[in-house]
């Protein structure tokens, strides 16, 4: 059986990397901006290339805090318990990262991206690592300190290097996880690949539906200009409408009828706008601007996947202010959707590296050793299962698994027919990513 699958930086192994060590970067007056390096990146897709490329600001912030021999000798260590972290985010402060180049220097088919940053990176995260594995330069360092710096090191309040170990310790390594199969690096670009988006807006927008909606066909019209799936805005205004009493009772408002609506139409990422517009005239002249923001969201657990905010320029119309509004917001919600659907691309790239999350719900359950054995039997052929309730009427499981849910079901019968008491388990319902059995009891 397989443990847990890596996040993204786990399947770095695909990676060409780039890894070229720099100083940290200069403010226009020459001044040493604290913390903040360049990063090089490269692999087969965007996310894997910008993740390598924050690892690469972490590297050459390594080797600024103890040196180019040091961390030479450590390489192997260093490879282990920090460059190959699942979770490069957690050594860089994300919302510094400024991107200097990005490049596909290959095909549509075979992509070879290029990514190139400055980024300010978390310093005592790192000085945590490296005290935990005993990575230090206190040598070169206390050589260069004076009597006095010392003297006042000895009595500041600061986290001692037992400490740093003891958090460091908590903190996830490589080693934690499997590496993901070639396989299974493959399914995770094809899933990012092929996502189905629905964009909607939030039904609190104090905009009209009229203005709300020329900004979600706006962002309709790039996601499949650029060859993405979209779901009609109409399918999604018609479920809501003809529906609600039914959202109501399923999910007792426990969840947003916009995520309900995705799960419902298959969407993997659901996107809610929201903007303000306002408008002047001068002259003869009407002018406009609009404030956009659209968060983005897993639609089976509704786990945030982003946020990105524009304010568009002020632009212009003869005919009214709110044509000018309009214009304003359209362009806006345009220009925001590659930064909207790249940011949506890397987190569910992360959320999928174990397997896609599928619920899987049995009903009459009453036998609870015949569902321990099924759970058994179904853990050695999935990624992970999670028990989220169990009674006698039902059980609910969150089943991980690297494949398509038509798959998964498939897999459910073949594990089923080997528990006894569970041949004549059928299929009950499949809504997005959530399937309905019974025991047949």
């Amino acid at each position: 059986m397989r443990s847990l699958v890596p996040t993204m930086s786990a399947v770095a192994a695909l990676l060409l990397v780039a890894g070229c060590a720099s100083s940290p970067s200069r403010t226009p007056d020459g001044s040493s901006q604290r913390d903040v390096y360049a990063g090089n990146g490269r692999g087969p897709s965007l996310a894997l290339a910008m993740n390598d490329a924050k690892m690469d600001a972490v590297r050459n912030a390594v080797i600024d805090m103890v040196g180019a021999e040091a961390e030479a000798a450590n390489s192997a260590t260093l490879e282990s318990v920090l460059y190959n972290t699942r979770n490069p985010n957690a050594f860089v402060h994300n919302e510094t990262m400024e991107t200097v180049r990005r490049e596909n220097v290959g095909s549509i088919d075979e992509i070879d991206m290029i990514y190139q940053i400055t980024i300010r990176v978390n310093r005592s995260a790192i000085e945590s690592v490296l005290a935990a594995n005993n990575i230090t330069a206190a040598e070169v360092a206390a050589e260069r300190r004076s009597p006095q710096e010392l003297v006042q090191d000895t009595h500041a309040d600061v986290e001692t290097p037992a400490q740093r170990a003891a958090t460091a310790a908590l903190e996830a390594q490589v080693d934690d996880w499997e590496l993901a199969t070639p396989e299974e690096q493959r399914f995770i670009r094809r899933y990012v690949d092929t996502m189905t988006y629905l964009v909607y807006f939030s039904q609190e927008s104090p905009e009209s539906p009229f203005v709300m909606r020329s900004g979600v066909n706006q962002a309709n019209s790039y996601l499949t200009s650029n060859g993405m799936t979209a779901v009609d805005a109409g399918q999604v205004e018609s479920l809501t409408r003809d529906q609600q009493l039914v959202y109501e009772q399923e999910t007792g408002r426990e969840v947003s009828i916009l995520q309900w609506v995705a799960q419902r139409l298959g969407a993997d990422v659901y996107i809610e706008l929201d903007a303000v517009t306002s408008g002047e005239t001068q002259g003869g002249t009407h002018y406009g601007s609009a404030n956009v923001t659209l968060r983005m969201f897993e639609t089976s657990t509704g786990q945030l996947l982003g946020s990105v905010n524009r304010r568009s320029q002020r632009t212009a119309s003869r005919s009214s202010q709110e044509d000018a509004a309009l214009n304003a917001l359209q362009s806006t919600v345009y220009q925001a959707m590659p930064l909207v659907v790249e940011q949506s691309r890397i987190q569910m790239a992360n959320a999928v590296a174990r397997g896609v999350r599928y619920q899987v719900v049995i009903q009459n359950s009453a036998d609870s050793r015949m569902m321990s054995e099924l759970r058994r039997r179904l853990r050695s052929r999935v990624s992970d299962i999670i028990t989220v309730s169990q009674t006698a009427e039902q059980t609910q499981y969150d089943v991980f698994y690297f494949g398509r849910i038509d798959e998964l079901e498939d897999l459910m019968y073949d594990v089923s027919a080997t528990v006894p008491g569970m041949e004549r388990m059928y299929h009950v319902m499949t809504r997005g990513k959530s399937l309905t059995f019974n025991t047949g009891w």
